[in-house]
């Protein structure tokens, strides 16, 4: 654990970190044991796939933490939802499972990632029961981002020069890997509120991204109020790209806070 959190203050020296407990959250105080390694379900956003998770996932093997990533189908949100059940509920037979989901993941991941431990949102939408996820929709994204929507027959694509708005702290060279790998999205945002967000359950950390130009920061502030501990990176809305050791030093610590939580020695 020493070493960890030695490694998590290093990469982190830049981060703002603010505690908030008790926000009205029905938590379960006794520690639950669990035999097995915990591991880490990675799950991308909107028009993205898993590739997005690549130096994220080598980080975080390089510090012995086993992760899943998910390639979301984006055909419906139905989809996403099973999607995202399925790998949980997988890895979760080997051990204490820790979901990360980016932007539109939240909202699959909010809904069903039923088994997992603890869970860190990043920038990403986590919706609020009895709040219409679809009425939030204008106030979450910027104008900005916004403007690079283009949707046809139910078709959600971005415009070619969306990368100077999700990407904008990220290095060239990435920028344009990721622009290629952009795919169609049919998956809509559920006007119907989410009856019983997963959120509400487990152990919960928000990623708030300071130089995001597609979603709204005083937003991503804002959901931030609702889990149990804030984190900022100074970053575009990509961490994965623009700040993939700080993310993965947030990763490694929640994972060391769970391994203790469920009753597992450090790895």
């Amino acid at each position: 654990m020493g070493d960890i959190a030695r490694r998590h203050d290093h990469a982190l020296s830049h981060v703002r970190r603010q505690f908030r407990y008790g926000a009205g959250r029905a938590m379960t105080a006794e520690p639950q044991c669990q035999s097995g390694e915990p591991s880490v379900v990675l799950v991308h956003g909107a028009n993205h796939d898993g590739w997005c998770w690549t130096i994220v996932v080598g980080l975080l093997e390089n510090v012995g933490i086993r992760s899943h990533v998910v390639d979301l189908p984006l055909s419906s949100l139905e989809s996403d939802c099973r999607a995202v059940a399925v790998a949980v509920d997988r890895a979760a037979s080997e051990g204490p499972v820790l979901v990360v989901t980016h932007s539109y993941g939240g909202l699959p991941v909010s809904i069903a990632a039923e088994r997992a431990d603890a869970l860190i949102y990043v920038a990403a939408r986590m919706p609020l029961r009895g709040q219409s996820p679809a009425e939030r929709t204008s106030s979450w994204n910027t104008p900005e981002f916004t403007n690079c929507v283009r949707r046809e027959d139910g078709v959600m694509t971005l415009a070619s020069h969306a990368d100077g708005v999700l990407y904008n702290t990220t290095p060239r060279s990435l920028r344009d890997l990721a622009r290629a790998r952009w795919r169609p999205m049919r998956s809509g945002v559920p006007v119907q509120p989410v009856a019983n967000p997963v959120w509400e359950h487990v152990p919960t950390v928000y990623v708030v991204c300071t130089a995001d130009r597609a979603v709204d920061v005083a937003a991503q502030r804002e959901a931030a109020t609702h889990a149990d501990e804030m984190i900022e990176l100074d970053c575009d809305h990509s961490p994965f790209f623009s700040a993939p050791s700080q993310l993965a030093a947030v990763v490694e610590f929640e994972v060391a806070a769970m391994r203790s939580r469920t009753g597992l020695s450090g790895g």
